[in-house]
C-alpha cells in the first residue's frame, strides 16, 4: 500500500485520535485509548507522525486518510519513549508499521524506549529486528496482571 510519512499537524489529531479507538482490541481492562486532547497536545510536543493514504480521505471512516500513527515523546532519563505505533485494521499487513517505525526511529536523537507484553512473542520479535533489546522485566507495570518488557533501541550510532 502506498503511503505517506510525514509529520502530523494540528488539524489531524482528531483523526489520530480515532484512530487510537479503532486500532486496538475493545476491552475496557486492555486498553484505554488516549483523549483527543492529548493527541492535540502531542501534535505540538512529541514527534507524531502519520501515514497518510492518497485518495478519498473518507475511505478509513473517521481516521480521514491517516492509515497509521506513530507518537514518540521525551523521558526524563534522556531517552524518548516510543508511546504507540499502530495501523489501521484495513491496512495491517502492508507495511506501514514498517515504514512508520523506520521514520521514527531515523528522527531519533536519542536512545528510543517501549513497553511490551512480554507475551507477545510476535512484537517482542518485530522489535528485535528494528534493533531493541530487552532491558527489563517488570511483574503488574500497569496493573497486577499486566507486565512489560522494557525495550531498548540505542538511537543515533
Amino acid at each position: 500500500m502506498s503511503c505517506t510519512i510525514e509529520t502530523a499537524s494540528d488539524r489531524d489529531y482528531l483523526h489520530v485520535a480515532a484512530l487510537d479507538r479503532i486500532s486496538w482490541p475493545i476491552a475496557p481492562d486492555l486498553f484505554i485509548p488516549d483523549g483527543e486532547h492529548i493527541w492535540r497536545i502531542w501534535c505540538d510536543m512529541a514527534t507524531l507522525l502519520v501515514a497518510r493514504r492518497p485518495g478519498d480521505s473518507d475511505q478509513l471512516s473517521e481516521s480521514g486518510d491517516i492509515a497509521g500513527a506513530l507518537v514518540m515523546f521525551p523521558t526524563n532519563a534522556s531517552e524518548l519513549c516510543l508511546h504507540k505505533i499502530m495501523v489501521h485494521p484495513e491496512c495491517r499487513g502492508s507495511g506501514i508499521g514498517t515504514q512508520l517505525m523506520r521514520a521514527g526511529l531515523a528522527r531519533a536523537n536519542l536512545p528510543v524506549l517501549l513497553t511490551v507484553d512480554p507475551s507477545n512473542n510476535a512484537a517482542v520479535t518485530l522489535y528485535q529486528n528494528f534493533g531493541f533489546d530487552v532491558r527489563e522485566r517488570i511483574d503488574g507495570y500497569y496493573r497486577p496482571h499486566e507486565h512489560r518488557l522494557i525495550m531498548v533501541h540505542p538511537g543515533p550510532n
